[in-house]
């Protein structure tokens, strides 16, 4: 079912206090129609959840190992995430795909895992800059939706749109470019949420939010500042009016 999402994915930023802080303004300063999730580093999880567990944050994951346990050193299990109060997991974001070398099984893996321990995925897809420049963005998307979601059950899952070449640039995709590929995903994924992520500021989120199939955004530099992210979901609430 189509909602209206705005996610915060934090990456490897702050220390303890400062995470604690952010997270404290977030629930003091976020009031949106929209579904508000903010996903930290796993450190944080446990103590985030206290802090947003009477308030509309609802807390996720950046990542998790598809095992349930066992010998994995260094993974984080669904039962362990799941354990601390997170409802939903990012999985498949480009930096695990090209920094950590994860591929589309091992996704999948995933998340057919996430839905078996009641979590929401918020699968990532999106080419890199010489596969959009020569012409395969369409064939990249398209591999990565139909392998990480082949026989789930799409009521359960999120898919995010972040192109690679916009993540962390400071210049989201254009309008052209994210209408026509929120538009090819609809007609994979039908009424499920597609939210997009890459350089999404509290200065072009009212842009944004104006393309018809954008259900919200994956927001990452900007959700550090609780202040910018509050407008971002301020922003997306005035044209979408949470869905």
């Amino acid at each position: 079912m189509r909602r209206s999402i705005i996610a915060a994915n934090w990456k490897m930023h702050f220390d303890m206090e400062r995470a604690v802080e952010v997270a404290r303004q977030m629930v003091e300063k976020v009031k949106s129609d929209s579904e508000i999730i903010v996903c930290p580093s796993f450190v944080f999880l446990d103590r985030l959840s206290g802090i947003f567990l009477n308030s509309q944050i609802k807390l996720g994951a950046q990542n998790m190992c598809f095992k349930e346990e066992g010998a994995f050193t260094g993974e984080v299990s669904p039962i362990m995430i799941r354990g601390v109060g997170c409802e939903y997991v990012i999985l498949g974001h480009s930096e695990r795909r090209h920094i950590f070398g994860e591929n589309d099984v091992d996704i999948h893996k995933k998340v057919v895992s996430a839905i078996e321990h009641e979590l929401k995925p918020i699968v990532c897809v999106g080419e890199t800059l010489s596969e959009r420049n020569n012409g395969k963005a369409f064939d990249i998307v398209e591999r990565q939706i139909v392998s990480a979601l082949d026989g789930v059950d799409l009521d359960k899952v999120v898919v995010a749109y972040e192109p690679v070449w916009a993540i962390g640039t400071g210049v989201a995709a254009d309008n052209k470019t994210i209408t026509e590929m929120h538009k090819f995903i609809r007609e994979m994924v039908g009424d499920v949420s597609i939210l997009y992520g890459g350089s999404v500021k509290d200065t072009n989120a009212k842009e944004l939010a104006e393309i018809e199939d954008v259900d919200g955004f994956l927001v990452g530099s900007a959700s550090l500042d609780a202040g910018k992210f509050s407008k971002i979901a301020e922003e997306f609430d005035k044209v979408k009016g949470g869905k």
